[in-house]
């Protein structure tokens, strides 16, 4: 099993419907090509998690690498396990331009994120650093 976990930056024109078409579309080529993992989108970063076959998540990875909808893309971890972590395609999101009511709901979600990522059982090295971009990101925000 591989794994391979990056970071990016949305462009400021990244809108809430080019978040749900990537969201089709990469649940779509995941099925199809048995990757799993966990997407989370907050405060205009991606950070994620990809896992499955090497070739498949490195073709994967070369075509996130070359959407125009983010930039400064770093790998922040990659390797071999042995088993998956994320049994299905997960995603957590927050809307990038939320009102100031939903700040409360943005804060919780945040809040949320550091809670289960404290729950993590035996994590590898690739969750550990998803995790910790996580955290740098909620605590930035706040």
């Amino acid at each position: 099993m591989y794994e391979l976990t990056y970071k990016s930056l949305a462009v400021p024109e990244t809108s809430h419907d080019d978040i749900i078409n990537i969201l089709a579309t990469a649940e779509k080529f995941n099925f199809e090509y048995g990757i799993t993992g966990c997407l989370v989108f907050y405060n205009h970063h991606f950070i994620q998690i990809l896992e499955g076959d090497e070739k498949f998540v490195k073709t994967t990875f070369s075509k996130i690498k070359g959407d125009s909808r983010h930039t400064s893309v770093q790998i922040l971890s990659e390797g071999t396990k042995e088993s998956r972590f994320f049994a299905d395609w997960n995603m957590a999101y927050s809307n990038p331009k939320g009102s100031n009511s939903e700040g409360e709901e943005v804060r919780a979600y945040a809040n949320n994120l550091l809670l289960l990522s404290d729950f993590m059982d035996k994590p590898t090295t690739t969750l550990k650093m998803f995790w910790t971009g996580i955290s740098r990101l909620i605590e930035n925000k706040h």
